[in-house]
């Protein structure tokens, strides 16, 4: 009788355990979501003129204090909603030492107007507005950088309370050789402790070779291998998946209970 008691008793130990790992463990989230897409967006662009590219693809951790303020005010910028960024212009005043001219905005900024133009087109954000977009990326307060540029060309400055946005007189030249990024989102779960993790597959081809981060000169050995030996491979999901590495994602939660990027690495 006190055997069947224990025998008894363990199954529903086990019962609740499965149940317990069942409702309180990881919780697959749609990949094709608002909300999954909106987070794998602070990751960043292919470009490299955009903010820098995949910064978060190195093959270490990366975590907010890896990343330069430049790169992280650029992403803020472009997840501000459009609604709050208005355009305007100004006269040419003056041209440079290059011979390009140059209008002069608020208190010491001086954008590019394009060859031929007598006016400079800019944008102009209010600085509450950038930081709020800033907190959620990142979950934290915008620095003290007073310019930052989001694109090669384009850069923002600030005056104020408000930033100024529009050609520069100087341009960021990337000496990155030409390279084809693959990302293949993977999976999104919710973790136990509330945050969410996203997976995906990275791949980066260039010279006709194979590399696991976006920095470094980590090759991968059998995908080079194929690639020399088969110039007509067909890249595809199943090709980066198998060649790929799989980088991991964490998402945090502010007080308020939105998710801001935490961290990557490779998984």
């Amino acid at each position: 009788m006190k055997k069947k008691v224990v025998l008894g008793l363990g199954i529903i130990v086990v019962i609740v355990v499965v149940l317990l790992a069942i409702f309180l463990g990881d919780k697959t989230l749609d990949l094709e979501s608002d909300e999954i897409a909106n987070l794998y967006s602070y990751l960043g662009e292919v470009d490299v003129s955009h903010c820098g590219g995949l910064n978060q693809y190195t093959g270490d951790e990366v975590t907010y204090d890896t990343l330069s303020n430049g790169n992280k005010l650029c992403m803020a910028y472009y997840e501000l909603n459009d609604q709050v960024i208005s355009k305007d212009n100004a006269q040419v005043t003056s041209t440079n030492d290059q011979d390009v001219p140059v209008c002069e905005i608020g208190e010491g900024i001086r954008l590019a107007a394009e060859e031929g133009e007598e006016t400079c087109n800019y944008q102009v954000i209010k600085q509450e507005d950038l930081a709020n977009s800033y907190r959620t990326v990142y979950g934290e307060d915008i620095p003290g950088d007073k310019s930052f540029y989001i694109s090669g060309t384009e850069a923002c400055y600030l005056n104020g309370d408000e930033y100024y946005c529009g050609d520069a007189e100087t341009f960021v030249v990337s000496l990155a050789p030409e390279a084809t990024i693959y990302r293949l989102p993977n999976r999104a779960v919710e973790k136990m402790n509330g945050d969410i993790v996203i997976t995906d597959y990275y791949l980066k081809i260039s010279g006709n070779k194979c590399y696991s981060s976006n920095n470094t000169d980590d090759e991968v050995t059998a995908c080079t291998t194929l690639l020399e030996e088969n110039e007509n491979v067909d890249i595809d999901s199943e090709f980066v998946q198998e060649y790929g590495v799989l980088y991991e994602h964490t998402f945090k939660q502010d007080q308020d209970g939105n998710y801001y990027w935490y961290s990557s690495n490779v998984k």
